[in-house]
Formats: structure tokens, sequence, C-alpha cells
């Protein structure tokens, strides 16, 4: 199965479920994304392929770009190089993202607009909330490799997000690790 079929298994599952744990528990205890990376609102689950953003200073160039160029059912994994002052995410890109059919966005940043996007119920996870916007401009890279924290996100790895965090399974591992996971569960709730 590819990563994109195991993302959306996962994702069927995962409301619910502390899926997170059990996949960071199948990387060996790896893979989690520190505390401070908290979700917009509680119930927020995810699981989805890495589209990887890096920004330039506060330009959201890179994240619009990013949001043309995910496929449906995608994470975008935005790393701003720990930017807390500016916004690089909101309502705008939120509502753009769900009509590209973007499952969530994992921010080493701030966001704003935190009532709107609790309303369209799209998950967020970010380090931070701020009311200014970054700018619109051309700069930033996507789909380059990119770190959140301390861990490193490639583009097509596997990204999950439950009330206990967020979990960056790599694309290599993703089949054993999924695999590993959905076992456990079949052998504990008897299911396939």
């Amino acid at each position: 199965m590819n990563v994109v079929a195991l993302a959306d298994r996962l994702n069927a599952l995962l409301p619910g479920r502390d899926l997170t744990c059990d996949l960071s528990d199948a990387l060996g205890h790896t893979g989690g994304l520190g505390a401070d990376f908290r979700p917009l609102w509680t119930g927020a689950t995810f699981a989805g392929v890495a589209v990887t953003v890096r920004t330039a200073g506060t330009d959201l160039g890179a994240v619009y770009r990013a949001i043309d160029a995910a496929p449906p059912g995608s994470v975008l994994v935005i790393d701003t190089h720990g930017t807390r002052h500016s916004a690089f995410w909101g309502e705008n890109t939120t509502k753009a993202a769900l009509a590209r059919g973007v499952r969530a966005a994992v921010i080493n940043g701030a966001c704003r607009d935190v009532t709107a996007i609790r309303q369209l119920n799209f998950p967020v996870v970010c380090t931070g909330t701020v009311p200014q916007a970054g700018l619109r401009g051309d700069q930033g890279e996507i789909n380059v490799p990119v770190a959140l924290g301390s861990v490193p996100v490639q583009p097509g790895d596997l990204i999950a997000g439950d009330d206990n965090g967020v979990v960056v399974v790599p694309a290599a591992d993703a089949p054993r690790v999924v695999d590993s996971v959905l076992a456990d569960l079949s052998s504990i709730t008897g299911a396939p």
C-alpha cells in the first residue's frame, strides 16, 4: 500500500482513538512533535501526506503556492523557522485549503482567525496565535525538506494528528509502522 492509501486508512480510523500514540510507539517512541505544537480546537484529527513549505521572513507566498499544488488528502507542513510575531495561516488560507481537499495544516509558527478556523472545522496545529498576518509575496519554497522543532519532515511523509499531538512517519517507514498499528488494532477489536 502506498503512503496516500495508508494515510487514507488512518484518517478513517482516527476519530475517537489515540492513534498518534500508537504510531509513535511503533516508531520506537519517536516522531512526535514537541508540546509547543497544539491544535486550535479539541477533537481535531487528521492523517495525510506532507506537502512541505519553508517560508522566508514573514512572506506567505510559499504557503499559497503549496495550497495550489497540494493534492486532496494532503497535510501542509509549514516551517516558519519559529517566527511567531506574524501569522502564516488564517481564514483565507483555510478556505483555499478546504477547496483543494487539504486535510490539515501543521505550522512551526503562529496562525490567526481562530474563531473562523474552528467554525470551518479545519484542523490546524501551531505554536501560537497572533492577530498580525504575514505579507503575501513570492518568497519561500515548497516540497523541500523542513524541520518542525527537532523533527525532520520530507515531502511525502505521513503526518497524523489528534488531541495528543502530531506524529511524523517517514514515508519509507510508513508501510511497516501503519501495518503494525493496524495489526494491533485488529487484535484488540477483532476487525480486519
